[in-house]
């Protein structure tokens, strides 16, 4: 851990790192949150409460609505219709994801730092070092540009 979680390294259990369990395809990758869901199931199901399940799934949706329209994993749709199943009353999924497209678009009192960090990709050859952000407008604020 960085430095500044070193107090917390007796707490880790299990590290779960998504490169590793990706097939390469970028485009497939998996979210660390169906890849965490899948490892409670099968560890310890007893964990999953509601409220983490809600936490959970709103996640792994997240992720799939940054991926093109139906390009869920097999992955993340069997995480998720577990977590469905576990806990029928949980929202339906399109209600869900047009709260975090609303919410995504909604940057009022965000400095355009903070955004363009929130999504950072940083890729490096060694020498040459790229940083590459996604950053989310509506139409009328790219008109004022």
């Amino acid at each position: 851990l960085d430095s500044e979680d070193k107090s917390l390294e007796s707490a880790v259990v299990k590290v779960i790192n998504p490169d590793e369990q990706c097939d390469g395809s970028l485009e497939l990758q998996t979210s660390s949150s169906s890849l965490v869901v899948k490892e409670i199931l099968q560890e310890a199901p007893e964990l999953i409460t509601q409220q983490l399940a809600y936490l959970l799934r709103g996640s792994i949706l997240f992720k799939c609505m940054s991926l093109e329209a139906d390009r869920i994993t097999e992955q993340q749709e069997k995480v998720l219709s577990i977590l469905e199943e576990k806990f029928p009353g949980l929202p339906p999924r399109e209600e869900i994801i047009s709260v975090l497209q609303e919410t995504q678009c909604n940057q009022q009192g965000v400095s355009i730092e903070e955004i363009m960090l929130k999504d950072l990709k940083e890729i490096s050859d060694g020498e040459i070092k790229v940083a590459i952000s996604t950053v989310y407008l509506t139409l009328e604020v790219r008109g004022n540009l």
